[in-house]
């Protein structure tokens, strides 16, 4: 009997999947199949439902005892972190650091999470290979756009231990939380559901660079590997601007902490017959919620969270329009994460009265007619947030 360890695991994201969600056994490639590193604390479970009868008589000898039954499995449930990492990709044209060739390309590891979260097909992850409308770097980013679905893109989730290997089939991403708190790394925590886990023998190639990637004794398919070698982002440097688009009015914001949360509210749907054990058949999504509560000093001056708290308290609306950008990382030509809201709505600041008097402020993402500043609320509309990702010319390929 063999143990297994937590420092050892592997986690692998596959669209390689059948029409029904199902991991297929072959045909694993380097363009489907993509090793994720995530942090200490990962999870994943199945329950299921029970029902118990219980009995309830008068007499001298009553009947006491109780009869159970397991009616349904419920969705397994899954999380993990990931840090946000990108890196630039020199592309196959001139390669001189510091300059922006027409194929040079921005990557991250978790593109694939934010294409499964934000679309049907994963196209909700653009890869960009213009500087427009990017001036200051090359980005790519993560766009909300083609998200008003009923189902997100499906996908296969493959964790492999040291000795056994689990698989869960026809995932979906429910939630992702961006976490810039000021002495902590960027990361994502990402969590989802899957119509059921089930262990599976998976083998991967021993040698040393290698990405063999094996599903029982059927034909052996290539992963893409994971890179170790992407920058962090360390959250000291990040900053918020929230423009008042009434009055044009612009606050600055030095964050000591805050998150932004997306959640796609998936519900599933499980038969209730009798006499099986019934399964979850298939999901569907909900409303598309997108906030982000930032905590700050309470400073004063103009464009200053004291300001903001003044003039949110006198103003007399129902829709108080601000547009918000979060620079992840920092601001200018740097790697960071941008995270752009053209259109929220905010809620007046709490104040926490500790030794330094701190405020904090939560934001709700809404979509508009324009998707930019200003813009008319909308609320048919997928454009409350683009993610940016950007990573300079000379970091190493």
């Amino acid at each position: 009997m063999a143990l297994n360890l937590i420092r050892n695991s592997r986690v692998f994201f596959t669209t390689n999947v059948d029409s029904n969600g199902l991991v297929k056994d072959t045909g694993f490639l380097a363009n489907n199949t993509f090793e994720i590193q995530v942090q200490d604390g990962f999870s994943f479970s199945q329950n299921s439902a029970q029902e118990t009868v219980t009995l309830n008589e008068a007499g001298i000898s009553p009947i006491r005892g109780q009869r159970s039954f397991n009616t349904s499995l419920e969705p397994a449930d899954w999380s993990f972190s990931t840090y946000i990492r990108p890196r630039f990709v020199e592309g196959t044209g001139t390669v001189t650091l510091g300059v922006l060739d027409a194929d040079d390309t921005v990557a991250c590891e978790e593109s694939v999470l934010w294409g499964a979260i934000s679309s049907s097909d994963g196209a909700g992850w653009v890869t960009s290979t213009s500087a427009t409308p990017f001036a200051d770097s090359r980005a790519s980013y993560a766009t909300f756009s083609g998200s008003n679905k009923h189902q997100l893109q499906p996908f296969g989730l493959v964790i492999k231990f040291d000795n056994s290997a689990y698989i869960i089939d026809n995932c979906v991403l429910d939630t992702a939380t961006i976490d810039f708190g000021i002495d902590a790394i960027a990361s994502i925590a990402w969590a989802g559901k899957g119509m059921a886990v089930r262990e599976a023998t998976v083998t991967l190639d021993a040698t040393v660079g290698s990405a063999t990637f094996r599903v029982g004794s059927a034909t052996a398919g290539v992963y893409q590997p994971k890179n170790t070698t992407a920058p962090y982002i360390a959250n000291k440097l990040s900053t918020m601007t929230l423009l008042n688009s009434a009055n044009a009015t612009t606050y600055t914001v030095a964050l000591t902490g805050g998150s932004l949360s997306i959640a796609n509210n998936v519900t599933y749907l499980t038969p209730a017959n009798l006499g099986t054990l019934n399964v979850p058949c298939t999901y569907f999504t909900g409303t598309r919620t997108i906030t982000s509560n930032v905590t700050a000093y309470l400073k004063t001056g103009a464009g200053s969270p004291s300001a903001l708290l003044s003039a949110l308290l006198t103003a007399n609306s129902t829709e108080n329009k601000f547009s918000a950008l979060i620079s992840v990382g920092g601001s200018g030509n740097t790697n960071k994460v941008e995270l752009v809201m053209p259109t929220t709505m905010l809620t007046i600041p709490t104040i926490t009265t500790e030794q330094v008097i701190s405020t904090a402020i939560t934001l709700t993402a809404q979509g508009s007619v324009t998707g930019a500043a200003g813009g008319t609320y909308d609320i048919e509309q997928p454009n409350e947030l683009t993610v940016k990702y950007y990573a300079t010319p000379n970091t190493a390929p």
